[in-house]
């Protein structure tokens, strides 16, 4: 990958972007790349700021960013990426994405969660008062 390293000059716009590329990049029936790097649909915007906000992302987003200080006396910052970056900040806001869409399901009651010491992570499965099963084992 490229190690070129690009300004960021507009940090609001770039965050917005890479988290309406994530949430597109989502849907699985979504085989066409021009409409991953599309705004989203007025009717999906209040569904990803609620799996993905502006103000998470970018809280992720800085934090991962190359900081450059221009001007000391004013602190005026400029960010800065690479691809390598870049990959990562998409891989990080996926994740962050999933774990928010996890966190919503169980809340609402429709997931069960649990800690599996044997995989040492947390474990899903779809709630289901109908039915009468054990729950799968946890530590």
């Amino acid at each position: 990958m490229s190690k070129e390293w690009y300004v960021i000059n507009d940090l609001d716009g770039f965050i917005d972007s890479i988290r309406t590329i994530v949430f597109n990049s989502f849907d699985s029936t979504n085989n066409n790349t021009k409409d991953v790097l599309t705004d989203v649909k007025p009717e999906e915007k209040e569904e990803l700021d609620n799996v993905l906000s502006h103000a998470e992302s970018g809280r992720i987003v800085k934090s991962m960013l190359k900081q450059k200080t221009t001007n000391k006396k004013n602190k005026d910052i400029q960010y800065m990426v690479n691809d390598d970056l870049l990959y990562s900040i998409v891989e990080s806001l996926n994740d962050r994405m999933i774990s928010n869409i996890l966190n919503n399901l169980v809340n609402k009651g429709l997931l069960e969660t649990g800690f599996d010491a044997k995989s040492n992570d947390f474990i899903f499965w779809i709630k289901d008062e109908n039915k009468n099963f054990e729950k799968p084992e946890t530590d």
